[in-house]
């Protein structure tokens, strides 16, 4: 399954389990996490995803380092457009 992106619906209705057959990929964990931040900036709620891309992150290393990478892009964002005290 190498190289193939599933959709969306193909991932939540996957088995909840780490298999390897039904586990996300590398490219469908990262568009996972960037459909969470896009839907949680939305004020929006995704379980399902979350729980899916947690279990990814749980076993790829290189994913975590990404997700980490990322997750401190957007704290540097939000400290710099955060109105500050004068």
């Amino acid at each position: 399954m190498a190289g193939i992106i599933r959709s969306l619906w193909e991932m939540l209705v996957a088995p909840g389990d780490s298999d390897r057959a039904t586990a996300p990929t590398c490219d469908e964990c990262f568009a996972i996490l960037e459909y969470l931040a896009d839907t949680a900036a939305a004020g929006g709620d995704s379980e399902a995803l979350r729980q899916a891309a947690r279990r990814h992150l749980t076993q790829c290393p290189n994913c975590r380092k990404h997700h980490l990478r990322r997750l401190q892009e957007l704290e540097s964002e939000l400290a710099n457009s955060s109105p500050r005290d004068t």
